[in-house]
């Protein structure tokens, strides 16, 4: 009786997607239902049974000529035509050979779609097959098309006189789309064949495969398997809670990354991309002897994944990952058995990665040498974990991961500090506490000079920026001057709002860095810390420290402010000045804001500064000394500095007494560089 699709056909495989790519896809579900077929026979006989697969290749041309010629690899394939040993087509697969979507194979991994993937690539299937009927041997055949039905000429029940079971199924005619994509050597398809299938020759549950051309030319793919896959095929085991996993390390030369294959029964049921746990498995591997690119496959097998897989074979019945590793240790969960399988990658693997890992960071090195040098302390104390940084990072992914290594370890070092300082009240080792104690002083000395090259580095790149924020830009104009001020301190920030490092008045003056009253591009009457009925702004007014002295450093009582730094910023390249105009005069402008201070004009939280004729004050302008400014310098009778880039002059007067140095960018670029010159040279950052 005629078989009635339960589904019209036709729809259903023009809805079916299949990558051109892929033409091979059809030939492995022909062999994977042969293979499933032997074993289905395996299990009804009583005896020793040897199952066979063989591939004929069906190329265009003349069937007598291909016969003869000795040479055929190069002509157009258009058929595969698979004979097995098989149960044959009897009435249960026939019946689930009809019914799209069957689950009759979910139990083995079957999808119930490898006919409709067959139909998608080729115009036909051709079925011969034998199959027991109540002890007698039966023949049915059919074809298969992609019409409403599929069934067509149809028979079964037939006499035959052979004398056991088999079927032949012909993938007959590619469509042209898939034709020009199949490769026609024999031996690319046959390594296609092994490669795909390749769990069961590991294993070695594959029956014997033979593929063979018209011209009787043939590979037998066990052998094929033997020389060409078998000798990289790594193994080993690990056990948890009494079950036993083993890990099977493959090449694959077709695969897009380095994957774990968790698996049930033969078949893939999760896949893991392998480099989220192991860095130096993420790129494609190059051999070194014919050039060819492969990635790992590391199969992961065992009894108990077979007893747990889900009825659909997509997932498995235990946890995914572990809360609380530690709450149940006999539980096995797939956190458990990654685990184990990437313990057990490692050894195997060790020298490989070994070597993977010590020329990535023989890459890493000149980079962190000349970018990164606060961080060799993290290298010396934490080699393995910088070993195992993926590899190809860019210089601010490198940044920030060896940032995450050193933030681990200085959490580290921390903790052991505390734990001595427990050790201490109960000291019964003094050997073993010097020893540990030691220990902890070198790491956390390395860590105060990790601090120290950080902060170096911080001052090259400061000064650095600088310098190109100076230039002109595409349109002949400089950059804004906010830009340029908020380098130096954050524009309309206080003192206690500016973190040390977001500051760098060292780059005017190292004394510049300690200072207590502070408040940037401000009006006078806007300051909160100082009260002021000016309207002048002064970019910056700075009272100085006594550092060393120890009253000044911890007492809670405010002392009288015995000197002020006052810094003004003016665009670079401008050339506007005037003398003795308040706006358009620098010097005239600081030495009022000097005269304001000294007259009480200006308090801080209501009360007066203090200051007096008699109080220094240390003043900065910085400008470029173009021709208006020069003029301005003459006159009031600067003097030039020894290096002939900047101005000086001392005002000893009845009024105030003042030190004022107007500094072009350049001289602040140049003496910072001077200052910071043998600091730059230690960490090879000149």
């Amino acid at each position: 009786m005629l078989p009635q699709n339960s589904t019209n056909l036709k729809n259903r495989v023009n809805k079916l997607y299949l990558p051109r790519t892929k033409p091979l896809l059809p030939l492995f579900e022909v062999i994977s239902n042969s293979i499933h077929a032997i074993n289905d026979k395996a299990h009804t006989l009583d005896r020793p049974y040897d199952g066979k697969i063989e591939i004929e290749i069906l190329r265009n041309g003349n069937i007598q000529a291909l016969a003869s010629l000795p040479e055929i690899n190069n002509y157009p394939i258009h058929s595969f035509k698979v004979t097995d040993n098989g149960i044959g087509f009897n009435a249960e697969n026939i019946k689930a050979f009809a019914e799209c979507d069957t689950d009759r194979k979910a139990a083995i991994g079957g999808k119930g779609v490898g006919r409709l993937v067959c139909l998608k690539a080729f115009e036909r299937i051709k079925v011969e097959s034998v199959y027991l009927d109540n002890d007698m041997f039966k023949a049915r055949k059919f074809e298969y098309k992609k019409s409403k039905d599929g069934f067509n000429d149809y028979l079964e029940g037939l006499e035959t006189d052979k004398t056991g079971t088999e079927t032949i199924v012909t993938l007959s005619k590619y469509e042209l789309e898939f034709q020009k994509n199949v490769p026609t050597n024999i031996y690319e398809i046959a390594q296609e064949i092994v490669n795909h299938f390749q769990l069961y020759f590991i294993q070695g549950l594959a029956p014997d495969i033979i593929i063979l051309n018209q011209n009787r030319t043939s590979i037998n793919l066990k052998t094929l398997f033997e020389t060409d896959f078998a000798k990289d095929i790594l193994s080993g085991e690990f056990t948890l809670a009494n079950e036993t996993f083993k890990t099977i390390i493959s090449k694959s030369y077709n695969a897009k990354s380095h994957k774990f294959l968790y698996c049930a029964h033969q078949r893939i049921v999760k896949e893991e991309g392998v480099s989220k746990y192991i860095e130096d498995l993420k790129y494609k591997i190059v051999t070194t002897d014919i050039q060819q690119t492969f990635y790992y496959q590391i199969f992961i097998v065992g009894d108990f994944l077979d007893n747990n897989v889900n009825e659909e074979r997509t997932n498995f019945n235990f946890k995914a990952d572990d809360e609380d590793e530690t709450l149940d240790i006999k539980e096995i969960t797939l956190a458990k058995i990654r685990k184990g399988a990437i313990t057990l990658v490692e050894d195997i693997l060790s020298e490989f990665l070994k070597q993977a890992r010590v020329e990535k960071l023989a890459k890493y090195i000149p980079i962190i040498e000349t970018e990164f040098p606060n961080y060799f302390a993290v290298i010396n104390h934490n080699k393995e974990k910088v070993e195992r940084l993926p590899a190809g990072l860019s210089k601010s992914e490198l940044d920030l991961k060896l940032y995450e290594i050193e933030s681990d370890w200085r959490i580290n070092v921390k903790k052991d500090g505390v734990e001595l300082l427990k050790k201490k009240k109960d000291i019964t080792n003094l050997d073993e506490y010097k020893e540990l104690y030691e220990k902890f002083l070198g790491e956390f000395n390395e860590i105060g000079q990790s601090d120290l090259a950080r902060y170096v580095v911080h001052r090259r790149a400061v000064i650095d920026l600088l310098d190109q924020l100076i230039e002109l830009n595409s349109k002949d104009k400089f950059a804004h001057e906010d830009i340029v001020h908020s380098l130096f301190f954050p524009i309309r920030e206080f003192k206690s709002t500016v973190p040390f490092e977001k500051q760098n008045l060292w780059l005017l003056d190292e004394r510049l860095t300690f200072n207590t009253l502070l408040a940037s591009d401000k009006l006078f009457s806007k300051i909160n810390d100082i009260d002021s009925q000016s309207s002048d702004r002064s970019d910056l007014l700075i009272r100085v420290e006594e550092v060393f002295d120890d009253a000044v450093l911890y007492s809670e009582e405010k002392i009288p402010f015995e000197s002020f730094t006052i810094v003004e910023f003016k665009r670079p390249e401008r050339d506007d000045y005037v003398h003795g105009d308040k706006k358009k005069d620098p010097i005239k402008q600081v030495r009022c804001y000097i005269e304001e201070i000294i007259n009480n004009k200006v308090k801080v939280r209501g009360k007066s500064l203090g200051a007096s004729v008699s109080t220094p004050f240390y003043c900065y302008i910085v400008a470029d000394i173009t021709d208006s400014l020069k003029s301005i310098l003459v006159y009031e009778g600067f003097d030039s500095t020894p290096d002939g880039l900047g101005y000086f002059k001392f005002f000893n007067i009845n009024h105030s007494r003042a030190y004022i140095e107007v500094l072009p960018f350049k001289k602040v670029i140049k003496d910072a560089k001077q200052r910071n010159k043998i600091l730059f040279d230690k960490l090879k950052l000149s």
